[in-house]
C-alpha cells in the first residue's frame, strides 16, 4: 500500500470505533472503492451510502478536514498519484459537459491560470529566482511528460546563465557532474503525476552530494517534496488523462524573467554571445539567408538536386 493511500486509511481507522452507523457506511464505502470518489459529488456519495449530504460533510470533519471541499482537495492529491491514464480517461468520459472540446480545454487552462495567480506570490517567485541566479551550477531535470517543461526552462535559462545542465533521461554525465561539483549546484526538478521513480532516485543521489534541490510539483503529497530544500506547488486541474501545462509554462516564463533582471547587464552579455553564435552558425531564418538560398537554388551549379526529375511537359 502506498503512503498516500495508507494515510487515508489510517485516518478512517483512527475514528472508526466512534462513528455512527451511517458514518460507518460512508467509511466502509470509501475503504472498499476510494478511487470512485474522484468521479463523484457529495450528493452521489450520499445516495450510494444511503445517507444525507450533511452526514458526508460531518464525516469529513471527523477525519480532520474543515469541510467537504478540503477533503476533495486531499483526495485529488491522493488520486493524482494512483490513477492510471486509462482511469483518468474514464473519468473524463463520465463527465457530462455541453462545451465542445476546444472550449473545454480553454476554460480549464483559464482556471489553472487563475489558480496560479492566486497561489504563487511575487515574493515566492523572487525567492526562487535568487537561489537559481546565485548558484554556481544549475541542473534542470524533468522526465516523461515533464521533459517538455524541463527543456523549455533549461533552454531559456542557458541563454542568460552559465553552467546550466539539462537532463531529460537520467544520464551518466549528470551523475558524474553531481559527484564532482554537487555542493556548488542547485537542482531544479519538475515532476507531476505519475511521478517517475527515476526522478526520486536521482534526488536521493543528489542529496548525498549536498545538492540544493528546488522541486516543482502539484501537491504536498508529491514524493519529490520531501526531498526538496525548497518547493513550488502548482495545482493541475485536468479534463482528461492529458496533463495541462499552459500555466506551468507561464510560471517558468515568469521565473526566467525574474532571473534575467536580477543582473540585467550579465543577461545582456550572455544573450549577445548567444545571438552572435547563432548568426555565425546560420541557426535561424533571416531575409538575408532566404535570399542567398533562393539565389543558390537557381544557380546552374545547384540545379542538380532541384531539377533532378524530368519536368518537361508532354502533350497527351
Amino acid at each position: 500500500m502506498n503512503s498516500a493511500k495508507k494515510d487515508l486509511f489510517d485516518k478512517i481507522i483512527r475514528v472508526y470505533p466512534n462513528l455512527s452507523p451511517k458514518k460507518k457506511r460512508v467509511a466502509d464505502y470509501i475503504i472498499k472503492d476510494h478511487k470512485r470518489l474522484f468521479l463523484m459529488t457529495a450528493r452521489e456519495i450520499a445516495q450510494e451510502c444511503r445517507v444525507s449530504e450533511p452526514t458526508i460533510i460531518r464525516f469529513t470533519n471527523d477525519l480532520g478536514f474543515s469541510g467537504y471541499q478540503e477533503f476533495v482537495q486531499y483526495m485529488k492529491g491522493l488520486l493524482h498519484i494512483e490513477l492510471t491514464a486509462v482511469e483518468r480517461l474514464i473519468k473524463a468520459s463520465q463527465q457530462s459537459d455541453q462545451m465542445n472540446t476546444l472550449d473545454k480545454y480553454c476554460q480549464n487552462a483559464i482556471r489553472n491560470l487563475e489558480n496560479l495567480r492566486s497561489s504563487i506570490s511575487e515574493k515566492d517567485l523572487k525567492r526562487v529566482a535568487r537561489v537559481i541566479h546565485n548558484a554556481e551550477r544549475v541542473y534542470v531535470v524533468g522526465y516523461r511528460a515533464s521533459t517538455t517543461l524541463a527543456f523549455y526552462f533549461g533552454y531559456l535559462l542557458g541563454k542568460i546563465l552559465e553552467n546550466v545542465f539539462l537532463d531529460t533521461s537520467l544520464s551518466w554525465k549528470l551523475m558524474d557532474e553531481i559527484a564532482r561539483n554537487g555542493r556548488s549546484g542547485v537542482m531544479f526538478v519538475i515532476a507531476f503525476p505519475r511521478y517517475p521513480l527515476k526522478v526520486i532516485r536521482l534526488l536521493e543521489y543528489a542529496k548525498r552530494y549536498r545538492v540544493k534541490i528546488i522541486g516543482l510539483s502539484d501537491t504536498p503529497k508529491s514524493p519529490i517534496i520531501a526531498l526538496s530544500d525548497q518547493y513550488i506547488l502548482i495545482d493541475l486541474e485536468s479534463v482528461s488523462f492529458i496533463d495541462p501545462f499552459a500555466h506551468i509554462i507561464t510560471y517558468l516564463g515568469a521565473l526566467i524573467h525574474e532571473i534575467t533582471f536580477l543582473d540585467r547587464q550579465q543577461a545582456m552579455k550572455y544573450l549577445s554571445r548567444f545571438d552572435h553564435a547563432a548568426k555565425s552558425g546560420k541557426e535561424f531564418f533571416t531575409e538575408e539567408s532566404a535570399d542567398l538560398e533562393e539565389k543558390q537554388k537557381f544557380d546552374h551549379s545547384h540545379l542538380t538536386s532541384f531539377w533532378s526529375g524530368d519536368h518537361t511537359h508532354r502533350p497527351g
